[in-house]
């Protein structure tokens, strides 16, 4: 579960809510079932008619992946690369076959199979990277309908803040209903601007972070696969895999080596 997704949406929320009533408002004077209905159906609907179908559903699906997201374990994708190496470098690819159905990772295990088949090692980069294209670009369709939804929402907000002032200018002959028109007119505008900002982006922007982690590991695996199906040494490779380590995960993978070896 990502903790810093949940901490984030509470104090954002929160924070205009507390807000609200360090003015000394009441969460009632917030609420405007009308203003509601026309920023989150409307910017659904503006949504939804910019994108196909199945796009929508995936980001819909994806939505998971900001609150129950787990990290992505650069170090065990590693040291399983390395005992792929070590079993190819001593007994040759064809010893992998018995690694294809042990591994739970589907493009591990693809990238495996094409190796164990004897695909030029070319034309096996090639399927695995145009693999993890078309990965990435999924990732980015949902990210883009985030944003996209975020782009709407303040711009209905707008909408339903004039449809209330034209309701308030028709009731002009009544000043003691004007004051509390207007405010309720200018609650969709905080409608939008609150749910594209604390919501909308932020979810587009988790997306994308861990889009680019995803990826960046994919990109791991293929160079490992790659230095497998040249035999080059399984300690060359790691120096090459550890490259895509940061310094503080370098740190983690030693200490972690370390305890291995005692």
């Amino acid at each position: 579960m990502d903790i810093a997704s949940i901490i984030g949406f509470i104090l954002g929320i929160g924070g205009i809510i507390f807000g609200n009533f360090l003015q000394g408002s009441n969460l009632m004077q917030l609420i405007d079932p009308i203003g509601f209905v026309i920023v989150i159906v409307g910017t659904a609907g503006a949504t939804i008619a910019g994108n196909r179908m199945e796009n929508i559903k995936k980001a819909l699906l994806s939505f998971k992946d900001v609150i129950l997201s787990e990290k992505v374990d650069f170090e065990n994708t590693i040291s399983d690369l390395l005992n792929y190496a070590t079993k190819a470098r001593k007994n040759g690819v064809l010893a992998l076959e018995s690694e294809i159905e042990a591994s739970s990772d589907d493009f591990i295990k693809k990238a495996l199979q094409l190796v164990v088949d004897g695909i030029d090692p070319q034309i096996v980069m090639e399927i695995m990277e145009t693999e993890l294209s078309n990965i990435e670009e999924f990732g980015e369709e949902s990210v883009k309908i985030y944003e996209q939804a975020g782009g709407y929402s303040p711009t209905l907000g707008i909408i339903g803040a004039v449809l209330g002032l034209i309701h308030v200018m028709q009731h002009l002959n009544e000043p003691n209903r004007l004051g509390a028109g207007i405010a309720v007119a200018f609650t969709a505008t905080l409608y939008g601007l609150a749910f594209a900002n604390a919501v909308l982006f932020p979810i587009s922007s988790k997306l994308k972070m861990n889009l680019k982690v995803k990826v960046l590991r994919y990109e791991l695996i293929l160079m490992g696969i790659r230095s497998i199906q040249n035999g080059e040494n399984p300690r060359l490779i790691e120096e090459k895999l550890k490259s895509f380590l940061s310094e503080q995960e370098k740190e983690m993978y030693e200490i972690k080596n370390r305890e291995k070896e005692k």
